[in-house]
C-alpha cells in the first residue's frame, strides 16, 4: 500500500509537476507552517478571552498550507481536532487519486494516532493532543455530522472536514476536571508564587506534571531556606516542598530524624510520610518502630476522619500492620451519610459537646487515604444511592474552584484549609481515576 510523503511517491511526482529541489521546498515550507500554528496555537492557550488577531494569523497559515499542499497532491482533505477545553486546531492532508488506503492510513500517516484493535476495528485512544481522561471519548464526525461508522470504513474525497473532539460521557469525571480547571485559572497562583507556597497545592500540581508553570526551583529553595522549622509539621511541609520539584531533600529528613517523634493530630503519620518520601541513607527504624506501635495503640479508627486519613495514606508503605486500614475504611463505608459525605465526631471539651460537622476538608483527607491505598472512592463500598465521596465533595465546591468548609454555615468558602486540601484530593482522584493504581502524592519514590 503506498504512504504518504514516501520517497517514490515525491519522485513520481517531481517529474509531473515540479522538480525535486522544489518539492522538496514545498515540504519544509509545509512543515514550517504547521510549525507556527502550533506555536501560535499554544500562545492562544494563555489568553482568557478570544485573540482575534491569533486566530486570523492561524486561518491565513492553513490557507497558505492548503495552496502548497494543491501543488503537490490531487486532494486534500482537512483533520480537525477539539479537546476538552475547546482548544482547536487543525491539519490538511494531501493524497494522490492512486491513493488505495483507508481514511485511517491517511490520519495515521499525518497524525500521532494512539489505538487498540478490537473484534470491531481500530478503537482511537489518542490523537496528536487529544488524550481523553477516563469518562471521556474521541467523537468522530465527517463534514460536521456524527459519523455513523468508524474511521477504517469511513469514505472521503476531496475536500472532505473530519473532525475529532473530545468529549465527556461521565459527568462525574467531567465535574471533578471541571473543579481543577476552575481552581487552576482562578486561585493555583495565589497558592504557589516565588513570595509563597502552600504544599497542598504544590503537590497536586506536580501530580498535574505543570509546578514550572507557576514557580522555579530556585524561588522554592529560597523560600525553603528563609523558613523556620521546629516542628515535624514545619520539616513534613518543607520536605514536600523541596520533593515536589525535585530537589534532594536528605538534609533535612537527616535533621528531622534527630527529633521526631510519635505525635497526636496526624504528626506520627506525617514523620512516617516526610521520612519515606525518598530513598535515603538516614536510617530512621527507631521512629519506625515507635510510630507503627503508635498507630496499633491509637488507631486510624481512633483517630477519625482527618488524622486517620493520613494516617492510612502513611501506612499504605506498609505491610504486616493488620486490619489498621481496613478497619478504618469499614468505619468510613458504613457511617457514610445518604449524601454521600461524613460527620466528623463529636468534640467534647470540658463541659461543652462540640457537634460533628460534614465538611470539606475531612472528606477530603479521606479520599486521599482511600486512593494511597488504591481503593476507589466511587465504589459501591463508598456510594449511597447515588451519592459517594467525590460526587458530595463536588458539592462543596464554588464557581470559581473555591470549596466552602460547611455548607449550611454563614461563609461561601474557605481558602485556608478546605480549598487546598480538596484540590489535592481531586487531583489524586483523578489520577488514580486515570491510571487505576494506588496514588499517594507525598511518596516519590
Amino acid at each position: 500500500m503506498k504512504k504518504l510523503f514516501s520517497m517514490a511517491a515525491i519522485f513520481v511526482m517531481a517529474f509531473t509537476l515540479v522538480g525535486c529541489t522544489e518539492v522538496d521546498d514545498l515540504e519544509v515550507r509545509i512543515e514550517e507552517l504547521n510549525q507556527e500554528i502550533l506555536d501560535i496555537n499554544s500562545e492562544l492557550g494563555t489568553y482568557v478571552v478570544t485573540n482575534t488577531a491569533l486566530e486570523a494569523e492561524i486561518e491565513v497559515l492553513e490557507a497558505e498550507i492548503t495552496s502548497l499542499q494543491a501543488q503537490l497532491f490531487d486532494n486534500i482533505i482537512t483533520f480537525t481536532l477539539t479537546d476538552e477545553y475547546g482548544e482547536f486546531s487543525s491539519e490538511t492532508v494531501g493524497y494522490d487519486d492512486e491513493f488505495d488506503g483507508t481514511l485511517f492510513d491517511l490520519l495515521d500517516d499525518s497524525l500521532t494516532v494512539g489505538y487498540n484493535e478490537t473484534d470491531y476495528g481500530k478503537y482511537i485512544t489518542s490523537i496528536n493532543n487529544l488524550i481523553p481522561k477516563t469518562g471521556a471519548y474521541i467523537s468522530f464526525s465527517k463534514n460536521g455530522v456524527s459519523s455513523m461508522v468508524g474511521v477504517e470504513l469511513a469514505t472521503y474525497e476531496d475536500g472532505d472536514v473530519f473532525g475529532f473532539e473530545v468529549l465527556w460521557w461521565d459527568t462525574l469525571q467531567q465535574g471533578v476536571d471541571d473543579v481543577i480547571q476552575l481552581f487552576l485559572e482562578n486561585h493555583a497562583s495565589d497558592y504557589v508564587n516565588s513570595e509563597s507556597v502552600d504544599y497542598n497545592v504544590l503537590l497536586a500540581l506536580n501530580l498535574l506534571g505543570i509546578t514550572s508553570e507557576y514557580v522555579t526551583v530556585s524561588e522554592v529553595e529560597t523560600l525553603v531556606d528563609d523558613s523556620t522549622l521546629v516542628t515535624t509539621a514545619d520539616y513534613f511541609k518543607a520536605i514536600m516542598k523541596l520533593n515536589a520539584v525535585g530537589v534532594d531533600s536528605t538534609e533535612l529528613i537527616t535533621e528531622l530524624n534527630a527529633i521526631v517523634v510519635p505525635g497526636g493530630y496526624g504528626q506520627t503519620a506525617y514523620g512516617l510520610l516526610a521520612m519515606d518520601s525518598i530513598t535515603t541513607s538516614v536510617d530512621y527504624s527507631t521512629f519506625v518502630t515507635a510510630a507503627l506501635a503508635d498507630l496499633n495503640t491509637t488507631t486510624p479508627f481512633d483517630l477519625g476522619l482527618d488524622a486517620g486519613g493520613i494516617s492510612i495514606v502513611a501506612l499504605s508503605n506498609y505491610s504486616d500492620i493488620g486490619t489498621l486500614i481496613s478497619d478504618y475504611t469499614t468505619w468510613i463505608s458504613t457511617s457514610q451519610l445518604d449524601s454521600g459525605g461524613l460527620v466528623t465526631r463529636d468534640v467534647v471539651w470540658g463541659d461543652t459537646t462540640y457537634p460533628g460537622t460534614e465538611n470539606a476538608s475531612s472528606m477530603s483527607q479521606v479520599i486521599l487515604g482511600l486512593v494511597a491505598n488504591g481503593i476507589d472512592p466511587t465504589g459501591t463500598d463508598y456510594t449511597k444511592g447515588t451519592n459517594n465521596l467525590i460526587f458530595r465533595l463536588l458539592e462543596f465546591g464554588t464557581d470559581t474552584g473555591s470549596f466552602d468548609y460547611i455548607k449550611t454555615d454563614d461563609l461561601d468558602e474557605d481558602l485556608m484549609f478546605s480549598t487546598p486540601q480538596a484540590f489535592l484530593a481531586l487531583v489524586s482522584y483523578q489520577v488514580y481515576a486515570n491510571t487505576y493504581s494506588e496514588v499517594n502524592p507525598f511518596d516519590f519514590n
